[in-house]
């Protein structure tokens, strides 16, 4: 039987990058895995927690528990900082009456490189590439949630390694966050901005490409500032560059 989950897309996605959902999806495909995904599927509860709206919060963590307690499937998130809400802060302000299914449901959410990897065991991708496949320089933004909540660290950088038309290259602080720290950005914009200034610089040193992320919006705040300063870089998802390097001959 080939392994089932359930892809939870994130607000960002549903609402600017669609795309990126689809790219997790093929690739998840082409590794076997059987996605589906609930389509009353909203927010995470993210923006509401950090905002400090802890009632509404709670309301809406009793949403997702009422969509994912009924299945026993893996929960699979493009995005840690989503993965790390679930995870590390649902507890904090759930209804009592949903704490079990609360800590299930914990158990069953992963994100994208943590589920390929320690999931389902693959730290290779070159099995999967495809041949015509196009060589892409590209160097790697370690986004805050992702390594500091998560602990998840090597897994994205080793998936990126393996794939021969990736040429991953080292960008100076790719630790350091980019600055949009979801409602941060906006109760801070100058901050920011400067956050995200020393970013692009980082980015545009390292001669890459394209610059890449395993959450779309670090990936959102960089990508609009190096639009608006006219610089030749993409800003892809993890997701994207594995679909492409799969064999899928076009992403937006």
């Amino acid at each position: 039987m080939p392994d089932k989950v359930s892809l939870f897309a994130t607000c960002v996605l549903n609402n600017f990058y669609p795309e990126v959902a689809i790219s997790a999806a093929r690739v998840l495909n082409r590794l076997g895995v059987e996605v589906a995904v609930e389509p009353s599927q909203t927010c995470c509860v993210q923006p509401f927690f950090n905002s400090g709206h802890w009632s509404d919060s709670a309301k809406l963590v009793g949403k997702f528990v009422s969509d994912y307690s009924g299945c026993d499937t893996d929960i699979v998130l493009p995005s840690g900082s989503c993965t790390s809400m679930i995870r590390n802060h649902y507890m904090e302000v759930c209804d009592q009456n949903d704490a079990d299914s609360v800590e299930d449901i914990s158990t069953r959410t992963f994100e994208f490189t943590e589920y390929i990897t320690q999931k389902l065991g693959i730290y290779d991708l070159s099995p999967f590439k495809s041949e015509s496949a196009e060589s892409i320089n590209v160097t790697y933004h370690e986004s805050c949630h992702l390594n500091r909540e998560l602990g998840i660290s090597k897994e994205p950088i080793s998936l990126l390694k393996s794939l021969e038309n990736i040429n991953l290259i080292y960008m100076d602080q790719s630790e350091v966050c980019c600055g949009f720290g979801g409602t941060f950005s906006t109760k801070y914009p100058e901050i920011s901005t400067a956050m995200a200034e020393e970013k692009i610089a980082n980015v545009k040193q390292s001669g890459a490409a394209v610059v890449t992320a395993a959450d779309m919006s670090c990936l959102m705040h960089m990508g609009g500032l190096m639009i608006k300063k006219n610089l030749d870089i993409k800003s892809l998802h993890i997701a994207q560059l594995m679909d492409l390097a799969m064999g899928t001959d076009h992403i937006k």
